[in-house]
This record gives C-alpha cells, sequence and structure tokens, in this order.
C-alpha cells in the first residue's frame, strides 16, 4: 500500500510525455547503482568467490526480513 503512496507523492510521475518520466527514473536507477560499484569491488576483493559471498548476504537479508 505505501507504493501506491509513495507513486502520488512522487513529482516525476507527473511528468509529461510519460516517456520523460520513464527516462528519468532510469536515469535515477543508474545513478544510484554507479555509488555502489565500489561496495561489490570491495566484496570482490574480500571474498575468495564473489558468488557465494553474494548469495549468503541475499539469504541473510532473507532471513531478516522473513524474521520482521
Amino acid at each position: 500500500m505505501g507504493m501506491a503512496g509513495d507513486w502520488f507523492l512522487d513529482p516525476i510521475n507527473y511528468i509529461d510525455p510519460a516517456e520523460i518520466t520513464y527516462a528519468v527514473k532510469g536515469f535515477d536507477r543508474i545513478n544510484e547503482t554507479s555509488f555502489r560499484i565500489g561496495e561489490y569491488e570491495a566484496l570482490k576483493k574480500a571474498s575468495i568467490d564473489p558468488y557465494v559471498a553474494v548469495r549468503d548476504i541475499y539469504l541473510q537479508y532473507r532471513d531478516k526480513k522473513i524474521k520482521e
């Protein structure tokens, strides 16, 4: 339900035409991802197998969300 409220409160959703809205949101997603590249590189250096490390992080995150 909160996501519906967030959609109405986000001013980007009211830009016309809709293609510009999608472009702005896509740019924002790419920009957010670019800030996290260093975190992934540090994870790769710190672990023997990056796949196993990411899998374990995901499973811990999922268990936490289930318990909440």
